[in-house]
């Protein structure tokens, strides 16, 4: 029998044909994967991920989350930010077109899109090629441009940190809609609102320094004026939801000097 023996140099050659070859079968095997995303109009999103690449979509009734939070675009159309507990914290309010679908555009803007393609709902932020849509583990829906700089937030960290500290004054979900209801109509959930020698923060405590009774930070921090502003809520009225019932019986909830046990 004649034998054949390959040197060094044949060796070698017959090694690069075996990988070249293997390389061909992975790409075959990632075109075909990639296919019908790449050759049918916008990508969806990979459910369970938590965010949106420029073109990728999702789909009424899919979800994208951190876990935690769950952003929905719900089969009737609108596109909800729930925090722990499904507490809803914010909406596009497009509710009525079953089959609407969010798309990130490949020119940065955030379009909630009914059925052909009409907006129903756009973040404005268009002009900003390669911007992405990330939901944060702080609780934020924020659209990102190249660099890292934020064109468009949902704002709602501050009322996610609100839900976190139900629980530690012994109350359940259902009083965080009470608890918005009044900070809303108080100061937009706006640290900054107000004047620090009278009805200030988040609260709305008069003076505002009766929040340094939880944190020197008080005139800055949400935190710090939130977790004031529960306590006040619970040593006065109990829960949320009584102080709501007196708010909307008297126009507001008085964490004033004369009242406050501070």
């Amino acid at each position: 029998m004649l034998s054949c023996h390959h040197g060094p140099g044949g060796r070698a050659a017959t090694a690069r044909r075996i990988a070249a070859r293997r390389a061909g079968a992975r790409l075959a095997v990632l075109l075909a994967v990639l296919w019908p995303v790449l050759g049918s109009g916008p990508a969806r999103a990979a459910v369970g991920t938590a965010g949106l690449l420029p073109g990728e979509m999702l789909p009424a009734g899919q979800s994208i989350s951190t876990g935690r939070d769950i952003l929905t675009m719900q089969a009737d159309g609108n596109l909800v930010l729930y925090a722990p507990g499904s507490i809803p914290v914010w909406a596009s309010n497009t509710a009525g077109h079953g089959g609407a679908q969010l798309v990130m555009r490949a020119d940065g803007n955030l379009v909630v899109a009914a059925p052909g393609g009409r907006p129903l709902w756009a973040a404005g932020t268009g002009g900003h090629s390669g911007s992405v849509l990330i939901l944060r583990a702080d609780g934020d829906a924020v659209l990102d441009a190249p660099g890292h700089v934020t064109l468009w937030s949902t704002n709602t960290s501050k009322q996610r940190y609100a839900i976190t500290q139900l629980a530690a004054h012994g109350w359940g979900p259902d009083q965080f809609g009470c608890l918005n209801n009044i900070w809303v109509r108080e100061s937009g959930w706006n640290e900054l609102a107000g004047n620090p020698a009278y009805a200030y923060g988040i609260p709305q405590a008069d003076p505002g320094s009766k929040m340094a009774a939880e944190g020197s930070d008080w005139l800055t921090n949400p935190r710090t004026q939130i977790r004031w502003g529960e306590d006040y809520i619970q040593g006065r009225y109990g829960t949320p939801c009584q102080a709501w019932a007196y708010w909307q019986a008297h126009r507001y909830y008085g964490p004033l000097l004369a009242v406050v046990p501070f």
